[in-house]
């Protein structure tokens, strides 16, 4: 299960940062001023050669909100998602149910 790290540096003029781990992943929060969530990275496989998601929220065009998720190369993303879900099953539903969205939506 993840557990939150305590007394992550925060950057002044950014949103707050949060950053949990466990044995298998880190998973970075991002929020905006607002309290809105702006993106995540998730890093996994640190024994083997550390890999990373990273979604991000964006503006498009004349103002509409866009996303993207990016990783360091392909990715097996029902793998992804399973670990995800095992490492987050304590967590509050919808922050969960976001990411695990994000990891389903995008490409792979």
């Amino acid at each position: 299960m993840l557990r939150e790290l305590k007394n992550v540096r925060q950057v002044k003029g950014e949103g707050r940062r949060r950053w949990f781990i466990d044995d298998e992943i880190e998973l970075i929060l991002w929020y905006d001023s607002t309290k809105k969530l702006e993106g995540f990275q998730i890093c996994y496989d640190r024994l083997s050669g550390t890999r990373t998601v990273t979604w991000k929220r964006t503006e498009g065009g004349g103002g509409t909100a866009k996303s993207v998720l990016v990783s360091d190369g392909p990715y097996n993303r029902p793998r992804l998602r399973a670990l995800v879900e095992r490492c987050t099953e304590n967590w509050d539903t919808p922050l969960r149910s976001f990411i695990l969205d994000r990891l389903t939506s995008h490409g792979g």
